[in-house]
């Protein structure tokens, strides 16, 4: 989980460094708020209460809900991100979305069974 976090540092630090990011447009908007998240989400890791305690089940929920919101976020900024490419270089991404649809089917179909 702490390489996790470190590798999505530095993906954002090179992110910011190297690529356009004047935040005009939704991806890069929620691709910024998703760093955020995912490093208050190893926040709220690292400040675990102990198990039975008072503040334990609002942690859980705190926890839970950061983790699924990553989860969508990271799934809906992947197709804004193809959406914010096909803008710029008008080249077609439909079967990069094809593919990502079945590939999402596929995590969830697992998930779920």
């Amino acid at each position: 989980q702490i390489l996790f976090v470190l590798l999505v540092t530095v993906g954002a630090i090179m992110s910011i460094k190297n690529f356009n990011n004047s935040f005009n447009n939704h991806h890069q908007r929620l691709r910024g708020a998703l760093y955020g998240i995912i490093w208050l989400q190893a926040l709220t890791g690292a400040l675990r209460s102990c198990r039975g305690s008072k503040g334990g089940s609002a942690w859980f929920i705190a926890h839970w809900l950061l983790g699924t919101a990553v989860c969508i976020l990271s799934v809906i900024n992947i197709y804004t991100g193809s959406g914010a490419l096909h803008e710029k270089t008008s080249e077609s991404t439909r079967l990069w979305t094809i593919i990502l649809i079945a590939e999402n089917c596929l995590i969830v179909f697992i998930y779920l069974f």
